[in-house]
């Protein structure tokens, strides 16, 4: 007999549930929320654009009528409106479309309220915490605001930001940094034992940078595109779709000197296709003067979609940067990499020398394979269709990679500081770097005619060097009179968005109470710029609310579904 029936042939009788009942259940469901959001996933909101564009505080989308691309553009000053009337807009301002160059009038927009995310709280009870892991900890100058930020130094380490890529190192014989010497402060960061950090590949993809992509150019109008063939025949280059009809070999160079468009703003700074960190979220921040100008960056990808007429396709990038030259291929049922490395001290290069090999499979003829080249983190990598088909990672101390970078010797460039050690940071000039910005990008192709899409170049976060504005002195970890050793209970943070953070690099005080809670026996300025373990409140983890426009949606019922994501 089944157990819902009765043997009597009556039904059960109804159960009364009483008012006491019902407030019982409502306490305990209450209770349970109140302990999950306690204990396990809590809801916040960014609130500026230190993160941006990985998280987006308080800004204004801005869409190009000529591309169809939609970019973020920083709220002014990064602030809230001024009214808590959303329908209130943000002063007048004249934008500049990053792929077109065109003028994109900013008039009336109103401003989109921030990401809402959930955090894991407490995991790093349970765990360690990773690296390029995005935690929000309550902050070490006033623990009443909490922060969001990605983890770059963990405990017990000693970090270097060095040419806009994390170094670190576990050595106990160089945590000493007493001497003074123009040359021993420079002997510390050319000690044994730096490692550069990388990014696994789900981190690094979610943090590339968009510098150009021919599939946003627009198909009308006088924009400019960088990518240009070295020799015109044979080539069509349309505004979206570049076609090779030749039988020959055939190269596109990324021609960094070309024009954006004709468009004169005295606001924007990027005038040329130059590779650098600028952020186009960051635009408004560029009039100010006082603010360092963009970098170069030598860490790139570069990606295209392409159609072979015929089988037997091969494609290679060639990228110089650093004093050295790169070269990675897919061809021929392998995909290759060689280096030519500088020879004397004249820095001349040498001869190619193949140093990693591997299968690969053949691009088919009539269908589109996506290609991508990587150089990041001291490494390069080849991938087809999402596929990771080789990789050759070397290298550099943090003294070597500012020699390539550079051109000097770390001892040189020391010099100025050791006069003066409470000056300038004499790292954080952009000009001192042009020896390590790519000097030649080109795509070479062999085996026939072929269709090029989505021809693009992204470039890596990177971490800026500073001066802290209050003293003068070097931003933390930025310079070897500005060293980074953290305690087993300390560690170091940075924001995407490094021109435009306020983060450890730069953070000035620690308030009293976190001072008294956590001591540290390096003394207040060894503490200012860490956090400690038990300010870490949790792991941002995915996008449930992505920023919304008040003035559309002022009661915010209706979330931005494609834009909601899990964070890397």
């Amino acid at each position: 007999m089944p157990l819902n029936a009765q043997s009597s042939g009556h039904p059960a009788p109804a159960t009364q549930e009483t008012i006491k009942d019902t407030l019982i259940s409502i306490m305990i469901a209450f209770t349970m929320a109140f302990v999950f959001r306690g204990f396990v996933v809590e809801a916040f909101v960014i609130p500026t654009g230190s993160m941006a564009p990985t998280l987006m505080g308080a800004h204004q989308q801005i869409r190009s009528a000529e591309t169809g691309q939609e970019w973020p553009l920083g709220a002014w000053e990064d602030r809230p409106p001024r009214s808590t009337n959303y329908t209130d807009p943000q002063p007048a301002f004249v934008s500049q479309d990053p792929i077109s160059g065109t003028a994109s009038p900013n008039l009336a927009r109103r401003t989109y309220a921030g990401d809402r995310i959930l955090v894991l709280k407490y995991l790093y009870v349970l765990q360690e915490p990773k690296r390029f892991d995005v935690i929000v900890f309550k902050n070490p100058e006033n623990p009443a605001d909490n922060y969001i930020k990605r983890l770059i130094g963990l405990a017990g380490e000693q970090i270097a930001l060095v040419d806009g890529d994390v170094f670190a190192r576990t050595d106990p014989a160089g945590r000493s940094t007493e001497s003074t010497a123009a040359a021993d402060r420079a002997k510390l960061w050319e000690q044994p034992g730096w490692k550069v950090q990388r990014k696994d590949a789900i981190t690094q993809r979610s943090v590339w940078q968009l510098v150009y992509d021919s599939g946003l150019a627009p198909l009308e109008g006088a924009a400019t595109a960088p990518w240009r063939p070295s020799e015109p025949a044979g080539w069509k280059m349309e505004p979206r779709e570049y076609r090779y009809e030749g039988t020959g070999a055939a190269t596109l160079v990324f021609d960094q000197n070309v024009r954006r468009s004709s468009l004169q703003l005295s606001r924007p700074p990027v005038l040329k296709w130059e590779i650098n960190d600028y952020y186009p979220y960051d635009e408004r921040y560029y009039v100010d003067p006082y603010r360092s100008p963009c970098f170069p960056v030598a860490d790139v990808r570069v990606r295209c979609g392409i159609a072979p007429k015929q089988d037997g396709q091969s494609v290679r990038l060639e990228l110089a940067a650093r004093g050295h030259e790169y070269r990675a291929s897919i061809g021929g049922g392998k995909a290759e990499i060689a280096v030519r490395d500088p020879v004397g001290a004249a820095g001349v290069l040498g001869e190619w020398k193949i140093v990693k090999t591997e299968a690969g499979p053949a691009m088919p003829a009539g269908k589109v394979s996506d290609v991508e080249f990587w150089h990041v983190d001291q490494s390069v990598q080849i991938w087809l269709n999402g596929k990771l088909l080789a990789k050759y990672e070397y290298d550099w101390s943090p003294g070597e990679r500012i020699g390539f970078a550079t051109g000097k010797s770390l001892t040189e460039l020391m010099e100025p500081q050791a006069i003066n050690a409470q000056g300038t940071n004499v790292l954080a000039n952009p000009a001192l770097y042009d020896a390590g910005r790519c000097k030649s990008l080109r795509l070479m192709f062999d085996g026939g005619g072929f269709t090029l899409y989505r021809v693009g170049v992204d470039r890596d976060l990177h971490y800026q060097p500073a001066t802290k504005s209050e003293n003068g002195n070097a931003a933390l970890a930025t310079s070897p009179y500005a060293p980074l050793v953290l305690s087993p209970d300390q560690y170091f943070a940075c924001g995407d968005n490094s021109p435009a953070s306020l983060d450890g690099r730069l953070w000035k005080s620690v308030d009293p109470w976190i001072e008294q809670q956590f001591p540290s026996p390096e003394g207040p300025y060894a503490r200012a710029g860490v956090i400690h373990r038990d300010l870490l409140l949790g792991k941002a983890f995915f996008v449930y609310w992505p920023s919304i426009k008040k003035e559309a949606n002022p009661v915010g019922l209706v979330p931005d579904f494609g834009r909601m994501r899990f964070i890397w």
